[in-house]
C-alpha cells in the first residue's frame, strides 16, 4: 500500500504532477540538441520556484493570473491527444471526434482549475535526482526524483517521459507508487460506464463551470 494517496496529495506534489507539462523557460539554439528528460524536469522546477518566489503576493489575490499562469505554464507541453486516450481507455477507441474534442476540453479545464487551486499554497522544496541511464535511441522512460522540505519525509515522484522527435514530454507522474494516470483511468472509465461517455463529459462540464464561477 502507498504511503501516500491521491486524496490526502499535500499541494506541493500535486503541482509537482504538471511540472513538466510546463516549457523550459529559455529557448534553446535551433542547431542545440535537446534537453535530456532530467535536465527537463531541473529547469521547469527552478523556473516554478522563481514564480513562487517572485510573484506570491500575486498568487494570493488574482484568481484570474493564477490560471492563466497554469494554462500558459503547466498545461502548453502537455500530449493531450496521448493522455486523454489513456485516461479514457476502451471508451476514447469508439469516441466520435466531436467527444475526443470535448473530452479533452473539459479535462485540460479542469487541470487547470486543480493546479491553480494548489498554486498558492506551495512552500519551497529540493529535488533529489537518483542516478539514471539513457540508453542510445531510447524514447521512454521514469526520470525518478525525491521531493524534500522541511520537517517532512522524502516523497518519491516519478515521470513518465517520451521523446516526440523534438523534445521530452511527460505523459504520468506517480507520487508514492501512485500513478496519476491510472487514477483518473479509473475514475473517467467507471463514470463513462455510467453516465456514458457524453454524460462524463456533461459532469465534467457542470463541475467546470462551478470552480470557475467560484474563483471569479
Amino acid at each position: 500500500m502507498s504511503r501516500l494517496s491521491l486524496r490526502n496529495m499535500p499541494s506541493l506534489c500535486l503541482l509537482l504532477v504538471g511540472l513538466l507539462w510546463a516549457p523550459i523557460g529559455v529557448s534553446a539554439a535551433p542547431s542545440a540538441p535537446p534537453a535530456g528528460p532530467q535536465e527537463v524536469v531541473q529547469r521547469v522546477s527552478d523556473g516554478l520556484m522563481r514564480v513562487l518566489r517572485e510573484d506570491r503576493g500575486r498568487l494570493e489575490t488574482d484568481p484570474g493570473y493564477v490560471h492563466r499562469l497554469v494554462d500558459e505554464l503547466f498545461l502548453p507541453n502537455v500530449d493531450f491527444d496521448r493522455v486523454a486516450s489513456l485516461v479514457l481507455g476502451p471508451f476514447w477507441r469508439d469516441a466520435s471526434a466531436q467527444q475526443r474534442e470535448g473530452f479533452r476540453r473539459e479535462f485540460k479545464a479542469m487541470l487547470i482549475h486543480t493546479y491553480a487551486s494548489a498554486l498558492n499554497k506551495l512552500s519551497e522544496w529540493e529535488i533529489r535526482y537518483p542516478p539514471m541511464h539513457l540508453e542510445p535511441g531510447q524514447r521512454d522512460l521514469v526520470v525518478p526524483t525525491e521531493i524534500l522540505r522541511d520537517g517532512a519525509p522524502p516523497v518519491e515522484v516519478s515521470y513518465r517521459m517520451a521523446f516526440d522527435g523534438a523534445r521530452w514530454r511527460a505523459y504520468d507522474v506517480s507520487v508514492e507508487g501512485v500513478s496519476l494516470l491510472t487514477n483518473y483511468r479509473s475514475t473517467f472509465v467507471r463514470m463513462a460506464r455510467q453516465k456514458g461517455l457524453d454524460g462524463l463529459i456533461q459532469d465534467l462540464a457542470q463541475r467546470n463551470a462551478t470552480r470557475g464561477a467560484a474563483a471569479g
